[in-house]
């Protein structure tokens, strides 16, 4: 859960005050984390709000909120949650007004996988198109109001953990895509996403990967610098300006064993997974115009990810400073007017 600066579910963007190292936005409110302190009686969570300028808690004006919840993804301000008690029950809430709008109930064998995220294709209406990404090559789609999603899927392995972002500029989903690192750029793995326009349902939008970023340079970097890269565990991310511009971004995180590195295609082997440390590393940044790593994406914070690792990482300067949150699911709720 990062903010990246001079921002699902997957990641959103917002024009900010220039050189403002802490999430100062020039809309009316914060950017707030959600994240689930404390387990109830009954199955419910607290559903508290954080804000990370202040590094302290804000409670709403209705106070604290519980749900007997947990949460897959926030988009356009919006957070979708499963019922805890009954897998196939979902809904989208706004944190702010408690808005709820139910969604269609989930099959059966789609209740148990894992989701990587959710997208909006705008503010939930009659024409908005909700569009889970699970892990595996499996999509769902709906509109509010609908009485069943629309599933479909792929056997690709190369989509197993790829997110899913709308993309308002082209009336698309976008998926992210497998990328292999070499020594002096990133290549992508490119895959056939025509499969996943659901069949019956020409009004959805067309789903594919966004070919811009199909290979990506290195910046200059030393040996070691690089040999530690290509140890980190990566994920890939596309975020959407304001004003259209697409963002590439490439999340590196290393993962440790007591004090001892470890590489990531061996974190699995004879290691407790509660034992394995996360730390980022690094982010890498491509503008779409551009095929090379910039340290400037102008007067734009990106906020980034759901985890249990928060902070904040300057593009200009390396500089990463954590948030004192951890060992907790969080979330970022995009900048709204409440």
């Amino acid at each position: 859960m990062w903010k990246l600066g001079l921002r699902n579910s997957a990641g959103a963007i917002i024009q900010a005050e220039k050189r403002v190292r802490l999430l100062s936005s020039l809309v009316l409110s914060s950017p707030y984390l959600l994240y689930t302190k404390d387990v109830l009686p009954g199955g419910r969570s607290s559903m508290n709000i954080y804000d990370p300028r202040k590094e302290e808690m804000v409670i709403p004006n209705q106070g604290m909120m519980t749900y007997p919840s947990r949460y897959i993804g926030s988009s356009r301000g919006w957070v979708g949650f499963i019922n805890s008690n009954d897998p196939r029950s979902l809904y989208l809430t706004n944190m702010f007004n408690h808005k709820v709008i139910s969604l269609p109930p989930m099959e059966p064998d789609c209740a148990d996988n894992i989701i990587i995220n959710m997208s909006l294709s705008s503010s939930p209406d009659d024409s908005c198109v909700v569009a889970i990404k699970f892990f595996g090559g499996r999509m769902c789609f709906c509109r509010p109001g609908d009485s069943a999603w629309t599933k479909t899927e792929t056997s690709s392995k190369l989509l197993d953990c790829s997110s899913v972002l709308y993309s308002n500029r082209d009336s698309k989903f976008y998926l992210t895509t497998f990328r292999l690192v070499s020594k002096l750029h990133f290549t992508a793995i490119k895959f056939d996403a025509s499969t996943y326009k659901p069949l019956g349902h020409q009004d959805f939008p067309e789903v594919t990967y966004y070919h811009k970023f199909d290979r990506l340079k290195l910046p200059d970097l030393l040996w070691s610098e690089f040999e530690l890269l290509e140890s980190c565990f990566h994920t890939e991310h596309l975020v959407e300006s304001p004003t259209g511009e697409v963002f590439d971004i490439m999340w590196f995180i290393q993962l440790s064993h007591g004090r001892k590195a470890v590489h990531w295609k061996d974190h699995h082997k004879q290691l407790k997974k509660e034992e394995v440390v996360k730390k980022t590393k690094r982010f890498m940044v491509y503008r779409e115009d551009e095929d090379c790593y910039t340290y400037d994406i102008g007067d734009l914070c990106i906020f980034l990810g759901q985890t249990n690792h928060s902070g904040v990482y300057d593009l200009a300067t390396d500089v990463i400073h954590d948030l004192p949150l951890t060992n907790t699911p969080l979330m970022w709720l995009a900048p709204l007017s409440q």
